[in-house]
């Protein structure tokens, strides 16, 4: 449950095959988690929406609600009011409506989420954390960290794991593979729409923008399965066409 499971609705309520709550729980949004937090949320809230549309078109109504044990920032509950969707946060005397904290990481000017913001701060995080300098070589020492978080996990090379993720590390790490893209191509920006292949937060890169480059499902991918899922290998290929 919460922010860091990316693929789950956390909480139903209401009957099986009737009208249901779908609920999104969290914690207390530290402000050094701010940036992390956010992204989960869109990552997750996609797949929470796609699961409400499904069951609409089954004759099912749904409510999408966040419940947060602490309260979020004001981007965060702007960004979910202009989607209907109501934030409330745990009291003693009963859930009450959240009131939302002063953001670090703004929203854009159209209500927008800053996602070049956002995601330039958990590559941040990933490279100091790590040492890497922004360098497609780094991407060596990025593969480095996911082959130890498997050995942690109990994994060896060439263990398989489907059922595995980190939805810490996948943010992190991803955005960081994402922002070396950026670096090294003369294209690319972060897109956040509809779930699809690429999932609903990616890279687009190249002419026009034609490339979708799923960097969260890449290192998803190595956790699960290992070396052969390389993410040095998926964008140092990359970079290469691209500049090409």
């Amino acid at each position: 449950m919460g922010l860091a499971d990316l693929d789950d609705v956390d909480l139903v309520t209401g009957e099986a095959g009737g009208d249901q709550g779908l609920w999104i729980l969290s914690d207390d949004w530290p402000p050094e988690r701010e940036a992390l937090e956010y992204v989960q949320l869109l990552v997750k809230l996609a797949g929470v929406l796609a699961h409400a549309e499904r069951i609409g078109g089954e004759g099912h109504r749904s409510t999408v609600l966040l419940h947060s044990s602490g309260e979020p920032p004001s981007s965060v509950l702007e960004f979910l009011g202009e989607r209907g969707i109501a934030a409330m946060i745990a009291g003693k005397a009963g859930p009450r409506p959240a009131a939302g904290r002063p953001a670090r990481y703004p929203n854009l000017h159209d209500g927008a989420p800053d996602i070049d913001s956002l995601q330039a701060a958990n590559a941040g995080r990933f490279a100091a954390d790590n040492g890497l300098d922004g360098s497609i070589e780094s991407l060596v020492l990025l593969d480095d960290a996911l082959e130890e978080c498997r050995r942690v996990h109990g994994l060896s090379p060439g263990d398989r794991d489907e059922d595995f993720t980190d939805g810490d590390l996948v943010v992190l790490a991803g955005a960081y593979a994402g922002e070396v893209l950026r670096r090294h191509t003369r294209e690319a920006m972060w897109w956040y729409g509809q779930p699809g292949r690429s999932g609903p937060l990616h890279m687009r890169a190249g002419l026009g923008l034609g490339s979708r480059v799923n960097t969260f499902g890449k290192v998803r991918r190595y956790l699960q399965y290992g070396s052969g899922e390389s993410v040095h290998d998926l964008i140092a290929d990359l970079v290469s066409r691209l500049s090409g």
